[in-house]
């Protein structure tokens, strides 16, 4: 069996030794959760703490992770805040990010960050979630960072 290629739909060959991606029911389900963060958290690593803080009692097989973030001050969060609060002079000051919340604890997740005091007592409030990241990011304004390579 070894030496066994698979062919693609435009016919080249794929070595067998390549790993195949898991098929879409099988990889973990998700979703993206769009939050503000308070003005004090001016570094990711601060606000990977307020995570932490926040949702780290929650038993969750993954972690939940911060995708995108964007510091009050920052000419991305500057933008969100025109675009979310609809004119040149908002005053609210905030900074914004996106998790990626495990499917089995979003709903303890989403309760938590919409809570009333949550902007207050964890310096994290939430402010919209999808399915889809393109989705959340629409909707705080933020535009898709560069892509690493």
């Amino acid at each position: 069996m070894a030496g066994l290629t698979l062919k693609s739909i435009e016919g080249e060959g794929i070595p067998d030794f390549m790993a195949k991606r898991p098929s879409k029911a099988l990889r973990g389900k998700r979703r993206w959760l769009g939050v503000a963060f308070a003005a004090e958290i001016q570094s990711r690593n601060e606000a990977k703490e307020v995570i932490q803080h926040t949702f780290g009692h929650l038993a969750t097989k993954q972690p939940i992770r911060l995708m995108d973030f964007h510091p009050h001050g920052s000419d991305q969060a500057t933008a969100s805040n025109v675009h979310l609060e609809g004119g040149e002079d908002s005053s609210s000051a905030f900074g914004y990010g996106i998790l990626q919340v495990p499917h089995d604890s979003y709903t303890e997740v989403k309760t938590i960050a919409q809570d009333a005091e949550s902007m207050s007592r964890n310096s994290i409030r939430s402010l919209t979630s999808s399915g889809k990241i393109r989705l959340v990011r629409e909707r705080l304004g933020l535009a898709r960072p560069p892509r690493q390579r």
